[in-house]
């Protein structure tokens, strides 16, 4: 008893928190019934909802602008709602198949895009115009040039643009005629002194006509008195002819006596074929004919130190400059 005597205030504290604890469970019970409660007194009324007209307002119209097709139409292979492609050019914006993006690399000239745009090349790639689409050795540019097909190996322009001057080598073998000795009436017995200008020592001989000068294939054919000036003065110059024709070639030359010498040019003449299908030398000499393939065949005519000059089967003459890259 004496326990509880000392702690009886811990004793009446114990009691009134228990008290306290098991109140605020039945409390606790009581509120969560009290909803079901209040229901039940009071039930709710359940009113029915009605569904929101449908508006049709955006299907009318939709249905309007399908029937004016018109409307609905572009003039541009891009789809309806995306802008066609334009291209920036000095001017201004311009369609794709207007105006020129391109230009030829050698001469300048614009190139049109739909030129591009016809053959289904890629125009905006920046190196369209150097490349070989078809694979025939020739460039897009190239065949824009000359007006060929630049996806058909088939057409492409002409081998001779892939031809170029690379030289020439001119020898001279010049004849000079010193003198004559015999009658000149008697044609058979004279001899006819000449000089080799251009031959080691410069050699002279005698020889008569229809001999073939030593060393060469040249021969004296022929033989005129003359002179220089028809005044009729007894000690005028003389200035007779030899006439001399190259055996090899062909070729014809006169020597003037103690005057001007026959020149007979020994001219070689250099080509190269060079493009990516076929590279190849061609050495000839004027009067030959170079055959780059079945179809193009052409005569060298002549050459300068700077070009050579082509003839083709129509007679047309084609120069041959030297290459750019030399």
């Amino acid at each position: 008893m004496s326990f509880f005597k000392t702690n009886a205030h811990w004793l009446a504290l114990s009691t009134a928190a228990t008290i306290s604890v098991a109140g605020t469970f039945f409390l606790f019970q009581d509120i969560q019934s009290f909803p079901e409660a209040i229901e039940k007194l009071f039930p709710k009324q359940i009113t029915p909802k009605k569904a929101a007209p449908i508006q049709l307002g955006g299907l009318k119209t939709a249905a309007q602008l399908v029937g004016t097709s018109g409307q609905w139409k572009t003039e541009h292979p891009s789809l309806l709602f995306v802008s066609e492609p334009y291209l920036m050019e000095p001017d201004g914006p311009k369609r794709p198949k207007e105006g020129s993006i391109h230009r030829h690399s050698k001469t300048n000239q614009p190139i049109p895009n739909s030129w591009f745009l016809q053959f289904g090349l890629k125009l905006r790639l920046p190196t369209i115009t150097s490349e070989d689409t078809d694979g025939d050795g020739f460039t897009n540019e190239e065949e824009w040039l000359a007006g060929t097909d630049p996806t058909d190996a088939a057409s492409h322009p002409a081998i001779l643009t892939k031809l170029f001057f690379k030289g020439e080598t001119v020898t001279h073998n010049r004849i000079s005629f010193l003198q004559y000795l015999g009658d000149v009436s008697k044609l058979a017995t004279l001899k006819i002194t000449i000089r080799r200008d251009d031959a080691p020592k410069r050699p002279q001989t005698d020889i008569k006509i229809g001999d073939l000068i030593p060393d060469t294939e040249i021969k004296l054919v022929g033989f005129a008195t003359r002179r220089k000036d028809d005044s009729g003065i007894k000690d005028a110059l003389d200035g007779s002819l030899v006439n001399l024709v190259d055996g090899k070639t062909g070729a014809k030359s006169d020597a003037e006596i103690k005057g001007r010498p026959a020149d007979f040019v020994d001219k070689t003449i250099s080509f190269e074929l060079n493009y990516q299908k076929e590279r190849r030398p061609f050495i000839t000499k004027p009067g030959q004919t170079i055959s780059l393939n079945a179809e193009e065949n052409y005569v060298v005519v002549d050459s300068s130190p700077t070009s050579a000059t082509l003839k083709d089967k129509d007679g047309k003459m084609i120069e041959v400059s030297r290459s750019q890259a030399e």
